[in-house]
């Protein structure tokens, strides 16, 4: 059995407890993914203060709603969901882009807060020649739109497949593919020479 199956057995059984009414399950979830739903939405959001904000108000949602989960092992791809939802909900009421806020990354030691990758050879400090493609591959990511941002973030940082996207976002697998192969476009037009990540 792999740790992620693992996880997700744990996850089915919590979940299952939590719709029973059992706060201590629902709270054993929280403490399992609060990093990764943070760290997504902090990809998402222009601030720290944003993504605490989404976080928080991801959760509370999902305590609210968790009886209506019907597969228990997806609670991840579930907040995943929330989490989107509700940073595309902040855009439209701001009348703005939700921009992806790397810069903290770059300031060690200056209270930023990291941003763990699930696949450590896009971590900026390994695929970049140094300091002016790290500043241009922040850019690039910045001035993707929120729709190929989110296809770029799900599937090369949290490592999820086309149909696990296709499922959080409720768009058809053809969509996603279409965005990722615009973005990757996009992204190696624009880092030409730079990157030795193949966006594939």
């Amino acid at each position: 059995m792999s740790v992620m199956t693992g996880e997700q057995d744990t996850d089915a059984r919590l979940v299952a407890a939590a719709a029973r009414g059992d706060q201590e399950a629902f709270g054993s979830l929280f403490r399992a993914h609060y990093r990764r739903v943070y760290n997504l939405a902090y990809r998402l959001t222009d601030s720290r203060d944003s993504s605490e904000d989404v976080t928080q108000t991801a959760f509370v949602r999902a305590y609210e709603s968790i009886g209506r989960l019907r597969d228990g092992q997806a609670f991840l791809k579930f907040m995943f969901r929330i989490v989107v939802n509700l940073v595309r909900d902040r855009a439209k009421s701001a009348r703005r882009k939700p921009w992806v806020s790397f810069d903290d990354v770059t300031v060690a030691g200056a209270g930023a807060e990291p941003v763990e990758f699930a696949d450590p050879s896009l971590d900026p400090h390994k695929i970049t020649a140094g300091a002016e493609m790290h500043r241009a591959l922040l850019e690039q990511l910045r001035a993707l739109a929120p729709e190929f941002r989110e296809v770029v973030v799900l599937h090369h940082m949290e490592e999820m497949d086309v149909r696990e996207i296709s499922r959080t976002l409720g768009v058809p697998e053809g969509t996603v593919q279409s965005r990722l192969g615009r973005a990757r476009a996009k992204l190696r037009e624009a880092l030409a020479g730079w990157l030795d990540q193949d966006w594939e």
